[in-house]
Protein backbone atom coordinates (compact mmCIF):
# COMPACT_ATOMS: atom_id res chain seq x y z
CA UNK A 1 0.00 0.00 0.00
CA UNK A 2 1.62 3.64 -0.90
CA UNK A 3 1.29 6.88 1.27
CA UNK A 4 -1.33 8.13 -0.93
CA UNK A 5 -3.51 4.89 -0.04
CA UNK A 6 -2.17 4.99 3.73
CA UNK A 7 -3.67 8.55 3.96
CA UNK A 8 -6.99 7.93 2.57
CA UNK A 9 -7.35 5.20 4.61
CA UNK A 10 -6.56 7.07 7.89
CA UNK A 11 -8.72 10.40 6.59
CA UNK A 12 -11.22 7.81 6.19
CA UNK A 13 -11.10 6.39 9.61
CA UNK A 14 -10.81 10.04 11.14
CA UNK A 15 -14.06 10.86 9.54
CA UNK A 16 -15.73 7.33 10.80
CA UNK A 17 -14.86 8.15 14.58
CA UNK A 18 -16.11 12.06 14.17
CA UNK A 19 -19.49 10.63 12.65
CA UNK A 20 -20.85 7.68 14.12
CA UNK A 21 -24.48 7.00 14.55
CA UNK A 22 -23.58 4.40 16.64
CA UNK A 23 -23.86 5.17 20.68
CA UNK A 24 -20.74 3.74 22.84
CA UNK A 25 -22.39 1.15 23.70
CA UNK A 26 -23.13 -0.20 20.71
CA UNK A 27 -19.86 0.64 19.29
CA UNK A 28 -18.18 -1.88 22.34
CA UNK A 29 -20.47 -4.33 21.05
CA UNK A 30 -19.49 -3.91 17.65
CA UNK A 31 -15.89 -4.02 18.65
CA UNK A 32 -16.40 -6.99 20.85
CA UNK A 33 -18.01 -8.80 18.13
CA UNK A 34 -16.99 -7.85 14.80
CA UNK A 35 -13.23 -6.96 15.91
CA UNK A 36 -11.11 -10.34 13.48
CA UNK A 37 -14.66 -12.22 12.79
CA UNK A 38 -14.69 -11.89 8.90
CA UNK A 39 -16.00 -15.62 9.68
CA UNK A 40 -19.07 -14.49 11.47
CA UNK A 41 -19.57 -11.38 9.06
CA UNK A 42 -18.99 -13.68 5.74
CA UNK A 43 -21.78 -15.79 7.75
CA UNK A 44 -23.92 -13.44 8.60
CA UNK A 45 -23.39 -11.92 4.79
CA UNK A 46 -24.39 -15.63 3.69
CA UNK A 47 -27.74 -15.82 5.65
CA UNK A 48 -28.45 -12.41 3.84
CA UNK A 49 -27.70 -13.58 0.84
CA UNK A 50 -29.80 -16.98 1.21
CA UNK A 51 -26.91 -19.24 0.53
CA UNK A 52 -26.87 -22.82 1.99
CA UNK A 53 -24.29 -22.59 5.16
CA UNK A 54 -22.09 -24.80 6.10
CA UNK A 55 -22.72 -26.43 10.12
CA UNK A 56 -20.30 -23.98 11.64
CA UNK A 57 -21.67 -20.61 10.30
CA UNK A 58 -24.97 -21.90 10.88
CA UNK A 59 -23.94 -22.57 14.52
CA UNK A 60 -22.52 -18.49 14.19
CA UNK A 61 -26.32 -17.59 13.15
CA UNK A 62 -28.09 -19.38 15.84
CA UNK A 63 -25.47 -17.78 18.16
CA UNK A 64 -26.56 -14.38 17.44
CA UNK A 65 -27.91 -12.67 20.57
CA UNK A 66 -30.97 -9.91 20.03
CA UNK A 67 -28.38 -7.05 20.88
CA UNK A 68 -25.72 -8.13 17.77
CA UNK A 69 -29.23 -8.84 15.66
CA UNK A 70 -30.49 -5.12 16.62
CA UNK A 71 -26.88 -3.70 15.11
CA UNK A 72 -26.88 -5.71 12.64
CA UNK A 73 -30.72 -4.27 11.54
CA UNK A 74 -29.69 -1.23 12.40
CA UNK A 75 -27.12 -1.20 9.77
CA UNK A 76 -28.87 -3.14 7.11
CA UNK A 77 -31.93 -1.57 7.78
CA UNK A 78 -31.55 1.41 9.02
CA UNK A 79 -35.13 3.96 10.47
CA UNK A 80 -34.74 7.68 11.06
CA UNK A 81 -33.44 8.65 14.49
CA UNK A 82 -34.08 12.52 15.48
CA UNK A 83 -31.16 11.52 17.49
CA UNK A 84 -28.98 10.75 15.18
CA UNK A 85 -25.48 12.99 14.09
CA UNK A 86 -26.29 15.53 11.53
CA UNK A 87 -26.37 13.94 8.13
CA UNK A 88 -26.18 10.12 9.59
CA UNK A 89 -29.79 10.07 9.58
CA UNK A 90 -30.81 7.28 7.26
CA UNK A 91 -33.32 4.97 6.09
CA UNK A 92 -33.68 2.47 3.01
CA UNK A 93 -35.57 5.20 1.43
CA UNK A 94 -32.88 8.34 1.30
CA UNK A 95 -31.03 6.36 -1.65
CA UNK A 96 -34.12 7.28 -3.70
CA UNK A 97 -32.75 9.97 -6.68
CA UNK A 98 -35.38 12.21 -7.36
CA UNK A 99 -33.60 14.90 -9.41
CA UNK A 100 -33.52 15.01 -12.64
CA UNK A 101 -35.73 12.05 -13.15
CA UNK A 102 -39.17 11.57 -14.64
CA UNK A 103 -41.68 10.26 -12.17
CA UNK A 104 -42.47 6.88 -13.95
CA UNK A 105 -38.52 6.07 -13.61
CA UNK A 106 -38.82 7.18 -9.74
CA UNK A 107 -41.89 5.07 -9.35
CA UNK A 108 -39.86 2.07 -10.61
CA UNK A 109 -36.88 2.86 -8.23
CA UNK A 110 -39.39 2.82 -5.47
CA UNK A 111 -40.78 -0.18 -6.09
CA UNK A 112 -37.67 -2.02 -6.64
CA UNK A 113 -36.19 -0.44 -3.27
CA UNK A 114 -39.60 -1.53 -1.52
CA UNK A 115 -39.13 -5.16 -2.93
CA UNK A 116 -35.30 -4.49 -1.28
CA UNK A 117 -36.76 -3.60 2.09
CA UNK A 118 -39.48 -6.57 2.36
CA UNK A 119 -36.48 -8.90 1.47
CA UNK A 120 -34.46 -7.62 4.54
CA UNK A 121 -37.33 -8.04 6.61
CA UNK A 122 -38.26 -11.28 5.99
CA UNK A 123 -34.46 -12.01 6.33
CA UNK A 124 -34.55 -10.29 9.98
CA UNK A 125 -37.92 -12.62 11.12
CA UNK A 126 -35.92 -15.72 9.59
CA UNK A 127 -33.25 -15.02 12.62
CA UNK A 128 -36.18 -15.18 15.29
CA UNK A 129 -37.80 -17.87 13.30
CA UNK A 130 -35.08 -19.88 11.13
CA UNK A 131 -38.42 -22.14 9.57
CA UNK A 132 -40.41 -19.40 8.15
CA UNK A 133 -37.92 -18.93 4.81
CA UNK A 134 -40.04 -15.69 3.73
CA UNK A 135 -41.82 -15.05 -0.09
CA UNK A 136 -39.09 -13.18 -1.37
CA UNK A 137 -36.13 -15.15 -3.05
CA UNK A 138 -33.07 -13.55 -3.86
CA UNK A 139 -32.63 -15.88 -6.75
CA UNK A 140 -35.66 -15.91 -8.46
CA UNK A 141 -35.04 -12.17 -8.56
CA UNK A 142 -32.94 -12.53 -11.62
CA UNK A 143 -34.12 -11.69 -15.49
CA UNK A 144 -36.50 -14.00 -16.68
CA UNK A 145 -37.93 -13.42 -20.00
CA UNK A 146 -41.57 -14.51 -18.72
CA UNK A 147 -41.66 -11.26 -16.60
CA UNK A 148 -42.97 -8.19 -17.96
CA UNK A 149 -40.15 -5.67 -18.80
CA UNK A 150 -41.16 -3.31 -15.85
CA UNK A 151 -41.49 -6.40 -13.41
CA UNK A 152 -38.06 -7.63 -14.83
CA UNK A 153 -36.41 -4.24 -14.39
CA UNK A 154 -37.77 -3.62 -10.90
CA UNK A 155 -36.48 -6.94 -9.79
CA UNK A 156 -32.95 -6.91 -11.41
CA UNK A 157 -32.82 -3.53 -9.76
CA UNK A 158 -34.04 -5.20 -5.75
CA UNK A 159 -31.06 -7.95 -6.33
CA UNK A 160 -28.88 -5.66 -7.42
CA UNK A 161 -29.64 -3.00 -4.58
CA UNK A 162 -29.49 -6.18 -1.93
CA UNK A 163 -26.22 -7.27 -3.28
CA UNK A 164 -24.20 -4.03 -3.31
CA UNK A 165 -25.85 -3.06 -0.07
CA UNK A 166 -25.60 -6.61 2.51
CA UNK A 167 -22.11 -5.91 1.04
CA UNK A 168 -20.67 -2.27 2.06
CA UNK A 169 -23.02 -2.19 5.07
CA UNK A 170 -21.76 -5.42 6.51
CA UNK A 171 -17.74 -4.31 5.54
CA UNK A 172 -18.42 -0.77 7.64
CA UNK A 173 -19.48 -2.97 10.49
CA UNK A 174 -15.64 -4.60 10.01
CA UNK A 175 -14.27 -1.19 9.43
CA UNK A 176 -16.23 0.45 12.30
CA UNK A 177 -14.70 -2.38 14.89
CA UNK A 178 -11.09 -1.74 13.59
CA UNK A 179 -11.73 1.96 13.68
CA UNK A 180 -12.61 2.13 17.10
CA UNK A 181 -10.54 -0.76 18.84
CA UNK A 182 -8.20 0.48 20.49
CA UNK A 183 -4.83 -0.57 18.35
CA UNK A 184 -2.48 2.05 16.66
CA UNK A 185 -3.53 3.68 13.62
CA UNK A 186 -0.88 1.83 11.68
CA UNK A 187 -1.74 -1.83 12.83
CA UNK A 188 -5.68 -0.42 12.01
CA UNK A 189 -4.76 0.98 8.40
CA UNK A 190 -2.80 -2.91 8.15
CA UNK A 191 -6.30 -4.74 8.98
CA UNK A 192 -7.81 -3.11 7.15
CA UNK A 193 -5.74 -3.55 3.79
CA UNK A 194 -5.31 -6.91 4.75
CA UNK A 195 -9.69 -7.48 5.54
CA UNK A 196 -10.52 -6.93 2.08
Amino acid sequence: MNKTEQKKIKRKLQELSENTRFTQEEISLIINTFFNRKDLLKAIRKFFLQVELEPQEQSMINGLNQPTIAIVRKQLLPEMNGDSPFYQNRDMWTSIKTEEKLSEDVYLDMKAQDIAIRYLEEQFDRLNDTSNLGSIRLKDLVFNDKKGDKQAFVEMKARNILLLHIDAYLDELRVTAINESEIDINEKTKLLDSNK
